[in-house]
């Protein structure tokens, strides 16, 4: 995929395949894709040829035919370089100019887009709880906003809408399709993490809404990297799928990753990311219980995809469901301190509790879980390849956010009822029919 992006052929992706194949080292294997990825200077510019065979030792014999054609090819520049709107433009957004203001219109000149920048038009954006964070520079937010550069933040990293504008080495978008961009908007591809597909883990990782980067509460958004952009498949419904691209990432990489078919996972906390696993859990082929201090939020649960659901305020449930559970994932996001010592209790020995919502400290009972041998994890976002994977499996089981669709001139009614209130699915931005001033 990160070879496809920088404009290399099919035929050299899959000559790549073929080294792999042969069962090569793995340390030749990555030295030929950083060459792939960091090619030289030609001599003669445009094009330049990288020989499948410079520096690596092929496995086993190889017919002359096939090593003659074994070359990767990086395509020259083309007249692709103002697809679109590349140039400069002016863009109307909501920000908020100091921590905890309303957000207000304003307007700013985005610069000229790169070889590898996009131009996105958005139809939807997602309201997420890191944005009311980044607003209020407050949760460990406060060091990752645009204030600390003196600048007005701008939010929305949830964003749907019609491509307008591609760099010139921008192959895998094209204008007028359905694309989206989610938290991450760039990272070097070189790394050890990467070129593991864990681009998330990157040091020089850059967020779409962080450090004076312009979300999409806006009409256009810009990114640097339109690797980090992805196209929407058809039978994704474009605003369901919005929240999808961080909210749904944020849940689906850990069950993708630490649970399989058949386990028996909890999700503790039903709002919008709770929402979101039920039914990933459910569609990846688990036995899904929901967690929730209200048996107010059953119904809605159980829609979603769960099996059973648990009042955690009745201890009588509590007990019964004692020691019943291989997974539990925390997407609860609170500044309260919490107990956690009950929600162990559930787990079966070497169950795991992951958190992925925004908590305070915790406190564990390390002495018991020597016993248990209960296991506490985290999770990040994810990479590319689970953004990819995750739209297509929504794609193929129909599976998109539960949301609320608002006008974007609403973003601060909606910002305050997310706030607020404690819901069960996710605000969706629109500009459809919008008038910006």
């Amino acid at each position: 995929i990160a070879s496809a992006s920088q404009g290399y052929t099919t035929e050299s992706i899959g000559l790549l395949c073929l080294h792999v194949q042969r069962a090569n080292p793995l340390s030749e294997v990555v030295a030929l894709a950083f060459k792939m990825l960091n090619p030289q200077p030609s001599q003669h510019g445009g094009s330049r040829r990288i020989s499948f065979f410079e520096n690596l030792r092929p496995c086993g014999s190889t017919p002359s035919t096939l090593k003659a054609s074994c070359a990767f090819h990086r395509s020259p520049p083309t007249s692709r370089d103002m697809s679109g709107h590349a140039g400069p433009r002016f863009i109307n957004a909501w920000a908020s100019k100091k921590a905890c203001m309303t957000l207000e219109q304003i307007q700013y000149e985005a610069e000229a887009l790169g070889p590898f920048g996009v131009e996105i038009k958005v139809q939807f954006c997602g309201l997420c709880g890191s944005d009311l964070h980044l607003i209020n520079a407050d949760g460990g937010y406060k060091d990752f906003t645009a204030y600390e550069k003196g600048e007005p933040q701008i939010c929305g990293h949830e964003v749907v809408g019609k491509v307008t504008g591609l760099g010139s080495a921008v192959s895998h978008l094209k204008i007028g399709e359905t694309a989206g961009i989610g938290w991450q908007n760039a990272a070097c591809h070189n790394c050890e993490w990467c070129l593991r597909g864990d681009e998330q883990l990157c040091a020089n990782v850059k967020c779409t809404c962080c450090e004076g980067n312009k979300g999409g509460f806006a009409d256009y958004i810009r990114i640097e990297d339109a690797r980090f952009c992805f196209s929407i498949p058809e039978g994704c419904d474009p605003a369901a799928t919005a929240p999808l691209l961080c909210g749904g990432q944020t849940v689906w990489t850990p069950l993708r990753t630490q649970t399989k078919a058949g386990d028996r996972v909890g999700v503790l906390g039903l709002g919008g990311l709770g929402n979101m696993a039920l039914k990933f859990a459910g569609a990846l082929g688990c036995e899904v219980t929901a967690l929730s201090s209200s048996a107010s939020k059953k119904e809605e649960a159980i829609k979603n995809g769960a099996h059973k659901f648990i009042a955690h305020a009745d201890e009588q449930e509590m007990e019964a469901a004692a020691a019943t559970l291989d997974f539990i994932l925390v997407t609860l996001a609170t500044q309260e301190a919490i107990d956690f010592t009950k929600f162990f209790s559930l787990l079966r020995p070497r169950g795991t509790m992951c958190f992925v919502g925004m908590c305070p400290p915790i406190t564990v009972d390390v002495f018991t879980m020597g016993f248990t041998m209960h296991n506490i994890t985290t999770s990040n976002t994810g990479g590319r390849k689970e953004i990819l994977e995750m739209l297509e499996f929504c794609a193929r089981h129909k599976i998109g956010a539960s949301i609320v669709k608002r006008p974007m001139a609403e973003i601060n009614e909606a910002i305050s009822d997310l706030h607020t209130k404690n819901v069960p699915y996710r605000f969706v931005m629109t500009n459809e029919d919008a008038a910006y001033s």
